[in-house]
């Protein structure tokens, strides 16, 4: 056989062990998920770390507001210039706090308006 025969060859049998190698290794994720699920519901999370409505408590770092009246008041007029967005942006860049706690924050301090 020439040697441009072989190389369709080597390419079709490369491609076969490649597909088994994929649905042995797709096979194993499988495997891993259903552990994991086991885990999850033997640990009684329910399939689930986070509860979705669960309302987790401002932390004492955002809480303790004294020593920055100066940031409260913008962050006031900022919200009730309706610029929520923005008042998230001010409380990020004073505290460096990630933006899921300013914004818990924010709309905390919105609620209580």
């Amino acid at each position: 056989m020439p040697t441009t025969d072989w190389i369709p060859v080597a390419a079709l049998t490369l491609s076969i062990l490649l597909m088994f190698r994929v649905m042995t290794l797709s096979r194993r994720v499988k495997d891993l998920q259903s552990q994991l699920d086991r885990i999850d519901n033997r640990s009684g999370m329910g399939g689930s770390m986070f509860k979705p409505n669960m309302e987790t408590p401002t932390p004492l770092y955002v809480q303790n507001m004294e020593f920055a009246p100066d940031l409260e008041r913008r962050l006031h007029l900022l919200l009730a210039e309706g610029k929520k967005i923005q008042a998230i942006k001010v409380l990020r860049e004073a505290r460096n706090l990630s933006l899921k706690d300013a914004k818990d924050y924010v709309d905390h301090m919105d609620q209580g308006r």
